[in-house]
C-alpha cells in the first residue's frame, strides 16, 4: 500500500514542477512581451512621431502596411532608412 501512497506523492510532486515551470514560462513571455513593446514605443519616440495622436500613428502604420503589400521593394528602402537612422543614433 505504501507503494502507491510514494507513487501519488511522487506524481504530485512531478505536477508542482511542471506547474512551477509553466508559470515560469509565463513570466518570461510576459517580461519578453513588455520588452518588445517597450522597444517598439521607442521608435516611435525617435521618429519623433511621439508628437501625434495614437490614431494618426496606428493611420500611418496600418497604410504603411498597405504600400508594403503592393510594392514590395519598399521594405528595402524602409531598411536603409532605418539602418541609417540607427548610425546617426550611434555616431
Amino acid at each position: 500500500m505504501s507503494t502507491t501512497s510514494d507513487d501519488i506523492k511522487k506524481a504530485a510532486q512531478a505536477v508542482a514542477k511542471l506547474e512551477r515551470q509553466l508559470a515560469l514560462q509565463k513570466v518570461k513571455a510576459r517580461k519578453a512581451d513588455t520588452r518588445r513593446k517597450i522597444e517598439f514605443g521607442g521608435l516611435v519616440i525617435k521618429a519623433e512621431l511621439n508628437q501625434y495622436s495614437k490614431a494618426v500613428i496606428l493611420g500611418a502604420l496600418l497604410s504603411i502596411m498597405d504600400d508594403l503589400g503592393r510594392e514590395p521593394e519598399l521594405e528595402a528602402l524602409f531598411k536603409l532608412k532605418g539602418e541609417a537612422a540607427f548610425m546617426d543614433h550611434l555616431s
